[in-house]
């Protein structure tokens, strides 16, 4: 998948929504939830974790 041709077709979807909503609408679609926005790329990049899966894995130690 290309992140920047993808991201470029969300931004158009995004701003047109929002001018359909009257509001931003950054935040609102289902694959918002896995969003990294320091990221390059970020809709595209949740979109695609979104869709794969993506389950982020954390793992507890005990301090000793």
């Amino acid at each position: 998948m290309n992140f920047k041709i993808r991201q470029k077709e969300m931004d158009t979807q995004k701003w047109f929504d929002s001018i359909l909503a009257g509001e931003d609408r950054c935040g609102s679609y289902d694959f918002c939830l896995r969003c990294r926005k320091e990221e390059k790329y970020p809709c595209a990049r949740a979109e695609s974790r979104w869709a794969n899966g993506y389950i982020r894995v954390a793992r507890v130690t005990r301090l000793k």
